[in-house]
This record gives structure tokens, sequence and C-alpha cells, in this order.
């Protein structure tokens, strides 16, 4: 006669629950391996709940709806109550639905004396958990414990490819009296974008060792196992204090319990006055008409304007989101021509220079830039046609050719 899955000494069916500590076991393929193994070994999941923060949930919602899970997000307090819900459920399962089959998925030291405690009423208790987080001793409290190997992945994101549109040249009128020299100039040779600075060697055996953090912030979960099997990472050494090393390359969040990593790239922009030399040294100076003492200020004035609209703040996304948006941003960036710019600013076209702040207030009227974008990106794109003085009162851009 063959055995039935999950059956007792008589013969008959014991109740199972998987209990999932999602703040500490948040990967999806090793979730979808648990539930088989335990499945397998149980013969039918009766109760399937996963306790966690709201984030960390959330971000698995595919993964509950597919294996039929009921979800426990803690208690907003300042404290963590996540193991505190599990192990109170735990009890109650044993005791009021005769539960005799536990798997509890985490690794924390802190269900060690639940584990016990269970054994000890006759029931049998399993432990999956990742690599790398999980507590030494931890097989004399189960009566069996299965690691998983965490696979980081980054979120996939898909790009929409536009077609770029031909633009048409526009004739503008200029003053007579603001007409420059006659003679054609040769344009000025190209100038190299800056090579970008060299990171610090931690900081790139931290984004060899996870890829994906380049693209898109990833769970600080399963990052540390990671760091700590190759030797980045202490195993004393507490990740925020880690990391706190390098904030100028990488951000946490949140502030209060940090469960994500994100990778922040320096940025790198030339002075101004580069620029300018190498432009300058390209053609020869062009000399406006002289006018009149009374009407020549002493210094060249930054020619300014109402800003009707103004930068502000990007609204919050969710964590999957902030890749997207990023790829989105780039590609806006991107379409921004330097016949665009000056359409929209054509005052820059006499050589006049122009507030930086009043030139993205006209970008953004001309949906060329978003509300919570800067101007520089788009500036910084076309380093042979304008340079960004930085170090006057107002910042300052000048149309170069």
């Amino acid at each position: 006669m063959m055995a039935v899955p999950g059956a007792g000494a008589d013969g008959l069916q014991q109740q199972a629950a998987l209990l999932i500590d999602a703040d500490n076991f948040s990967d999806a393929q090793a979730i979808n391996a648990a539930w088989s193994q335990f499945k397998a070994r149980a013969g039918r999941i009766h109760v399937f709940r996963a306790y966690g923060g709201v984030m960390h949930l959330q971000a698995l919602a595919s993964v509950w709806r597919t294996l039929g899970a009921r979800t426990f997000p803690n208690l907003a307090l300042e404290k963590n109550t996540t193991d505190a819900a599990l192990i109170a459920d735990a009890v109650a399962l044993h005791f009021q639905q005769g539960v005799r089959i536990f798997a509890i998925a985490s690794g924390d030291a802190d269900f060690a004396p639940l584990a016990v405690r269970l054994r000890e009423w006759g029931c049998e208790v399993w432990c999956f958990s990742m690599e790398g987080i999980i507590f030494q001793g931890v097989e004399a409290y189960y009566d069996r414990v299965v690691r998983f190997l965490p696979q980081p992945t980054a979120i996939p994101v898909t790009v929409s490819v536009v077609q770029a549109v031909p633009i048409k040249p526009v004739h503008v009128s200029v003053p007579a009296a603001s007409v420059l020299a006659a003679k054609p100039t040769p344009l000025p040779k190209a100038i190299k974008p800056p090579l970008p600075p060299a990171l610090p060697d931690e900081v790139e055996r931290i984004l060899k060792a996870v890829p994906g953090l380049r693209d898109t912030p990833q769970m600080l979960n399963l990052i540390v196992p990671l760091l700590r099997q190759q030797a980045i990472l202490g195993k004393a050494t507490k990740s925020t204090v880690f990391f706190g090393r390098h904030a100028a390359y990488f951000k946490l969040s949140p502030t209060h319990q940090p469960t994500q990593l994100a990778y922040t790239p320096p940025r790198s922009m030339p002075p101004a006055s580069a620029y300018k030399a190498s432009a300058e040294s390209a053609k020869p100076v062009q000399k406006l008409p002289e006018r009149s003492a009374a009407s020549t200020p002493a210094t060249a004035a930054v020619l300014s304007w109402p800003v009707l609209i103004r930068r502000h703040a990007a609204p919050p996304l969710l964590a999957e989101l902030h890749g997207l948006r990023s790829v989105l941003l780039q590609l806006a960036v991107r379409r921004v021509s330097t016949a665009d710019v000056l359409l929209a600013v054509p005052e820059m076209l006499r050589g006049q220079p122009c507030s930086l702040s009043a030139v993205a207030g006209r970008l953004r009227e001309k949906g060329l830039l978003r509300p919570y974008q800067s101007a520089l990106r788009v500036l910084e794109r076309h380093p042979g046609s304008f340079a960004v003085e930085m170090s006057c009162t107002p910042q300052a851009v000048i149309y170069l050719r």
C-alpha cells in the first residue's frame, strides 16, 4: 500500500501550514520552490500565509496571487511586528485547527524557540531560508532545513521606440543692429564628452557582485548575503554602516529600517570655461557693433525673464517604477536637439548670455522639459553648442556657435 503524503501514524492526512516571513524571505523563485517541496511532503498545504512590511508584500503580489497565499501586513509601529504576528498565528493554528506540520520560511533566529515548542507538542517543523542569512546551528531546532541561493534579477523595463520626426528649418529674424560680421567663420571642432570619474575599488566590487543594481533598486535582504559570500561585507558589519561609507554612490530607503538599495552614479560636467576656451580657439573673436557709452554696461548683463513654470520635486513612485521612469526621462532628454533649444530661446542666437533658470522655464513652457527635470541634463548633451557658467549669479547659458 502506497504511503499518503502528510499522513500520520493513523494513516489520516495531517494539516500543514506554510508561514513566510517576507521581510527575510522575499525571493520569488525561492518561494515557489519552497511551496513545491513542502506540498510534496504534506500532500496539501492547508494554510499558506505571508507576513511582512507593506512594500515587501506588494512587491511579491503576483506570487501570492498565483500560489493562493493570504498576506498579513505588520502593524504601523516603529517596532517591526512581523515575527510576533507569525509566532502568535503558529500557536493558534496548532491548538485551534490541529495543524501538525509547519514550515517557517525565514532563517531568523527569533523563530528558534517557536520551532522547539512546536516539536515538543509533537509537530514536524521545517525551515526554508536563503543562504547567507540563516543563523548558525539551525539544524538543531528544525526537523529539516532547506537553503536557497538568492538570484537577484533586475526589473525588466519595456521601452517603445518612437520614430524621430525631422525638424524643419525655421528662419529667425534678427535686428540689423545686432548682426555680426558678414564673413563666414569656421565651425568649432566638436568637443569630446568628459569621461566618467573612476569609482572606488569597493564600489566597483559591489556593482560587479550585483550587476542589476546599476539599472534599478534592489532588495537589501538579497544583496547583503551576496556581499557576505564574496567577503565584500563582513559578517559582523551592519549593512547601514557599510553603505553609509559610500553615501555618494548608494542610497538606502526608507531612512528608518531601510529595505532597498539604489545606485546613484556620480554626475560630472566640466566647467563652462573649458567649453568657452575650446570654442574661442576654433573661431575668431567677433565683435558687436559699437554702442554709445550710455547704453553699454560695464559688464555683460545676463538676460532673464519671468519664469511661469518652475522646477519641483518628482512625485513619489513605487520602487519597481523608478527604473521605468529613469529610462523614459533619458529618452525624452535625448530627443531635445540644439535647434529645439534655440527655437524655445531665440535670444541666445545673438550671443546674449541667458539665465539658466529662465532657459529652463522656457523649455518647460514648450513641453521640452518636465517640471521635475533639470535643464542641465539637456544642455550637457550638446557641449559643442552650449556652455553653462556656474560661477556667476545668476547662472548663465551661452550659445557657442
